[in-house]
């Protein structure tokens, strides 16, 4: 049994913890904790989420935002952990392994279940990131029998420290990006009716990764492309006088995500040089591949492993050039061909197949049974 302990609460567009535990409860029986919500907030959450995957929501009479950091945490968890308890108790079948994306509950609830396995998997640089909740995920690094991370940088944070960490990236539902492919699957109107070529980006619009400049100087550097937004902006300030071929489309459906995917030629992933971007794992990578979709990206971890399917380019000039050489094999047969192989290779049911092998093994070593 896995009990995963997440920061986010379950949904098809919150990216990893979602979409891994839904992987690994095809194999065995996962307990996903939201984060404690109100009560006017917890009744919108659901209590299942497909065959072996039960959602469990702890209630809270409100926020307790107006008490100090410590105290909260304290009484959010006072509140919370016995909720998590008597809904698992039914259910509760040892090992018990715990699961943590940074979540407040994790080291209360290791101990009201006595579990066997604490795995930690570590999603971004949180020093860098979310300083606050440093000391949070220092407690749970130092509790965890299992440290999986997203990328190489933070594999070498641990072994710096003379730890050892499993490197376990991002990975696709390859099945849904897929679709991109069909011949049924209709591109919204709202792109459709966009000149061609069409420059996509789809993805949530934060500053502190993704390099809106360039994409605005993209924009105005080719006049004839269609560069295309497709995700939230609300963290963007946006500048006066953008571009007219600089079109923010918004966010959208992720169930919709494969029909935009299909009206682009080239994706982009636009991130910053710096020490968040360099950590991190984009998620989009792999949805545009496994949409067959041409794809140029900043340099990022994962393109180690990618092979020759993804352009880098570094600079607004490379962009620009690498653009214009991707364009040409954007619906090429054999490229896209080999995109979708090399998508099809990174699925949540893979990742989620090495963690769990990861687990046993584990299990073995402490002399616990296996799953």
């Amino acid at each position: 049994m896995v009990v995963c302990v997440s920061g986010f609460a379950l949904s098809s567009e919150r990216g990893t913890p979602c979409h891994l535990m839904r992987a690994m409860a095809e194999r065995v029986p996962v307990f996903y904790i939201n984060p404690p919500h109100s009560y006017a907030r917890a009744c919108q959450q659901p209590s299942t989420d497909g065959e072996g995957l039960q959602v469990i929501t702890p209630t809270l009479p409100t926020t307790f935002r107006f008490l100090p950091r410590r105290w909260r945490r304290w009484l959010v968890s006072l509140l919370s952990v016995p909720q998590v308890v008597r809904r698992i108790a039914p259910a509760l079948h040892p090992p018990v392994v715990l699961w943590s994306y940074l979540g407040e509950l994790t080291l209360p609830l290791r101990q009201a279940l006595k579990a066997e396995i604490l795995c930690y998997h570590r999603l971004d640089d949180y020093a860098v990131l979310l300083p606050k909740d440093r000391p949070l995920e220092r407690a749970i690094e130092a509790r965890a029998d299992l440290l999986f991370v997203v990328s190489v940088p933070l594999q070498e944070q641990y072994a710096r420290q003379g730890r050892k960490a499993i490197l376990l990236p991002n990975g696709v539902d390859f099945a849904h990006f897929a679709q991109a492919l069909r011949e049924e699957v209709e591109v919204p109107k709202e792109l459709a009716s966009l000149p061609r070529p069409c420059i996509g980006f789809v993805g949530f619009v934060d500053p502190l990764w993704v390099d809106t400049e360039l994409l605005i100087e993209l924009a105005r550097a080719r006049p004839k492309w269609s560069v295309v937004i497709v995700g939230p902006t609300e963290k963007w300030r946006l500048p006066p006088n953008l571009p007219p071929n600089l079109h923010l489309l918004g966010a959208r459906p992720y169930r919709l995500i494969p029909n935009y995917l299909k009206g682009m030629d080239v994706c982009l992933v636009p991130f910053k040089a710096n020490a968040v971007s360099q950590a991190a794992s984009p998620l989009k990578l792999y949805e545009y591949l496994a949409a067959g979709r041409a794809v140029v990206s900043a340099p990022v971890p994962d393109l180690a492993f990618l092979g020759s399917v993804v352009w880098c380019a570094r600079s607004l000039d490379e962009f620009l050039s690498t653009i214009e050489e991707a364009l040409p094999l954007a619906h090429d047969p054999r490229e896209r061909q080999r995109r979708l192989d090399v998508a099809a290779q990174h699925s949540w049911q893979q990742r989620a197949q090495i963690a769990l092998e990861w687990i046993e093994k584990a299990l073995m070593n402490s002399s616990k049974q296996g799953f």
